[in-house]
């Protein structure tokens, strides 16, 4: 099922000649990623039996063949968990993200790597505590529980991880699946270009645009949703200066 919000290149008809059995639902480009993807799961919502999963993916992504039956080989093992993907940069090849677990005491996010944390008795397995929306497969009974993801405040960027930190703390383990490999186009986003082009209105718009995940009000609402509340005052004030300071260190770092 894909959601077509708003696309004039033809995409709709170019699915539908394709692939006639995929599901296209139509919207406008006022819903950015989280209506797009709140369309697609109220219609599986609406047509899945309990025991069904839904997978999550960008438009950015590419699967290889295998994909699907790793999945639910996993799936079979892992009955009721949450189960993403690694990501490796289209354009290299190479690993771009495997998962990590969040630090609200040090408003950071660690990467894992699967040498040292995996689960026991699994070294294909970690554990952690978030899920991007390329490539992580949800059982439909975590929506169903939960609801939507949060369109209000989360609009675009941040949706996915905030629904897999709720969907965890219901009792939906999040696991990274080392042979379950997502391949995207990890550079195609307008904060790289803002990032690439120091001036005040950049600066600006890198902290305030709906398409940067830098975007302040996005990490407020976040950390508002997940945080515990005791560690939210620090942790909003460090990763503020955290994306500020990132912000300037990527041009006083970048070669001349």
């Amino acid at each position: 099922m894909i959601c077509d919000h708003g696309s004039n290149d033809g995409s709709t008809e170019r699915i539908k000649l394709d692939f006639p059995d995929v599901i296209v639902i139509n919207a406008d480009s006022t819903l950015w990623w989280t209506g797009a993807i709140n369309h697609c799961v109220s219609y599986v919502l609406q047509h899945a039996a309990a025991s069904d999963y839904l997978l999550t993916l960008n438009n950015d992504t590419e699967l290889p063949a295998n994909y699907l039956s790793e999945l639910a080989a996993y799936s079979s093992k892992y009955p009721h968990a949450v189960l993403s993907s690694v990501v490796y940069d289209i354009a290299t090849g190479k690993i771009f993200k495997i998962g990590e677990r969040q630090n609200w005491l040090t408003a950071r996010a660690r990467s894992v790597m699967f040498e040292y944390d995996h689960v026991t008795g699994d070294e294909s397995i970690i554990e952690v505590t978030h899920a991007s929306g390329r490539g992580a497969m949800f059982p439909v009974a975590a929506f169903r529980l939960l609801g939507l993801y949060d369109q209000q405040h989360l609009p675009h960027y941040g949706a996915d991880d905030d629904f897999a930190h709720k969907a965890r703390r219901a009792g939906f383990p999040i696991y990274v699946c080392k042979n379950c490999r997502v391949f995207a186009y990890v550079e195609a986003n307008r904060m790289t270009t803002a990032r690439n082009q120091f001036s005040l209105i950049n600066f600006i718009e890198y902290l305030t645009s709906i398409r940067s995940a830098a975007n302040f009000k996005v990490r407020w609402w976040y950390g508002w949703n997940n945080c515990p509340k005791m560690l939210f005052p620090s942790y909003i004030v460090v990763d503020f200066l955290r994306i500020v300071a990132s912000y300037f260190k990527h041009f006083l770092l970048a070669k001349p």
